[in-house]
């Protein structure tokens, strides 16, 4: 999996390079800009996955950069940690107001920070659950989805496929038509009863097997093909999990 870009924005350039180190360290990317202006030619070309933005910087400082950013295609979808040396309270609620999802003074523990990096990013994943009896087909699965940047949780047979997909959040479930335990009807109708917004995806051999049909019958919603390949789960990717 290719590792989530950060943006670090500060004026200072000892804070950059020392906040690059350690964010390195823990396996990210890092881009670097000095002011909002320089940061917003930079999140247009680069997206990053995160924010880190001092406040107080030349030619644009956080608010304008703040403000230029939410009014782009997709800006309110990255979020923003705000990290300053002017924490007042006025200063906080103008920074949530917005958009940033932090706001730390300055000088904040590198741990900390780390730590609230890592809980953002964190949930933002998607969270998938494989279903499938055959390790080397869940192996292949989940390999494929956290490439993909997915959180995958796996089960070996129906009930205890029902049991996780009750218990747990799970933005996409793949199912395999053929799971030992149960019926793939049975389990997809126990789960959907339950939580009725849940998406599921069958996964087949070949879409002439009765159990695919029964399956879409309860509420799946659609097949993919065995053996799977990087370009299906992609393709389920922009559709089920955009």
């Amino acid at each position: 999996m290719a590792a989530e870009r950060i943006m670090v924005v500060d004026d200072d350039q000892n804070l950059r390079l020392a906040l690059k180190y350690r964010l390195e360290k823990e396996g990210y990317n890092v881009l670097l800009a000095g002011d909002g202006l320089d940061a917003l030619e930079k999140v247009r070309a680069e997206q990053p996955d995160l924010i880190i933005l001092d406040l107080a910087m030349p030619r644009m400082n956080g608010f304008g950069f703040l403000e230029q950013m939410k009014g782009d295609e997709g800006g309110d979808d990255v979020p923003v940690i705000v990290l300053t040396a002017y924490g007042y309270e006025t200063t906080r609620a103008r920074s949530l107001e917005l958009g940033a999802v932090e706001f730390f003074d300055k000088p904040v523990s590198p741990r900390q920070l780390v730590a609230e990096v890592w809980k953002i990013l964190g949930a933002k994943k998607k969270r998938v659950l494989v279903i499938d009896g055959e390790h080397a087909v869940r192996d292949l699965l989940a390999g494929l989805l956290e490439a993909e940047g997915c959180v995958v949780d796996t089960a070996e047979d129906g009930p205890s496929g029902i049991e996780k997909a009750l218990a747990g959040d799970y933005d996409l479930i793949f199912v395999d038509c053929r799971i030992p335990g149960c019926e793939v009807d049975e389990a997809i109708e126990r789960i959907i009863t339950a939580k009725l917004e849940q998406r599921i995806v069958i996964t087949a051999v070949s879409p002439d097997d009765d159990s695919v049909q029964r399956a879409l019958e309860c509420g799946a919603l659609a097949w993919v093909g065995k053996p799977l390949a990087i370009e299906d789960v992609r393709r389920i990717k922009r559709e089920w999990l955009g």
